[in-house]
């Protein structure tokens, strides 16, 4: 919410992947996501905007005022109120081997690679986050809430699985599996989203990611199974690691079902 104020009236030129996500998208959780202070930024360049020019300049007035620094120029941390935050600006940039992508315009700040999240540009969820009294003080404004871009299920899921399979980190994992369970149409709803996200994103989504990330759940024994259940018991859980292997591995092979029914 802070950031969004300090971007202004650039909030559409980014789409919000990460942090606090999936609290909207797996409503139906039994206990409450264990997340971080992270906020994934996805920039948008070229290929959503074919012709358009992209002028970055606005990341660093937004940097220098929220006194974030960084020794890299793509993760970049702040205390903001009461948080710690991390932002992560991100671009799926296939053409580009480099680790890191220039943002037109800006000085200082750049997009790590990061291959397969670009479908989560796609028919994002608009959603508003309120503004209490005392930051509108801090900031001068007026306005009671700010609207951001965050992924839809479907750019949600086909995002994790694709830093799932890269990454290769226990909260992908367990990020990956928590909402294709708990958001409210359950797996098979999962799959629909990402069946319908995969037709409207084209060649920029690969449905062969996420059914490899998807079927590393499947073994209950498995070390994708194991990470999820003991990432929820140590959340809270009253279900016990088994139970949770068998929903994890139950709920992996219903998404896979609907999915390739979809296709």
């Amino acid at each position: 919410m802070r950031f969004a104020l300090l971007a202004g009236g650039h909030t559409d030129e980014f789409v919000v992947i990460g942090g606090l996500n999936p609290e909207y998208l797996a409503t139906d959780a039994p206990v409450p996501h264990q997340g971080t202070t992270d906020v994934d930024l996805l920039f948008a360049i070229g290929w959503d905007l074919a012709g358009a020019e992209h002028d970055f300049s606005w990341l660093d007035v937004a940097l220098e005022k929220g006194d974030f620094t960084s020794e890299n120029r793509w993760r970049w941390n702040a205390t903001l109120g009461d948080a710690r935050v991390r932002l992560e600006f991100l671009a799926d940039v296939w053409d580009h081997t480099a680790d890191t992508v220039s943002l037109p315009g800006s000085r200082t700040a750049v997009a790590t690679k990061l291959a397969g999240p670009a479908a989560a540009l796609v028919d994002p969820e608009l959603r508003d986050l309120p503004v209490p009294p005392s930051v509108r003080a801090q900031f001068g404004v007026e306005t009671d809430a700010v609207t951001l871009r965050f992924a839809n299920l479907g750019g949600y899921l086909l995002a994790k699985a694709a830093a799932a399979q890269s990454r290769m980190l226990h909260k992908d994992k367990y990020d990956l599996m928590y909402v294709t369970l708990y958001n409210p149409g359950g797996a098979a709803g999962a799959a629909t989203a990402v069946a319908r996200q995969l037709g409207l994103a084209g060649d920029v989504a690969d449905p062969g990611a996420i059914r490899a990330a998807i079927a590393k759940f499947v073994e209950p024994d498995g070390a994708w199974a194991g990470v999820f259940a003991d990432t929820m018991v140590a959340t809270g859980d009253t279900a016990t690691e088994a139970q949770l292997r068998t929903d994890a591995a139950i709920g992996a092979q219903t998404f896979l079902e609907v999915l390739d029914a979809s296709a």
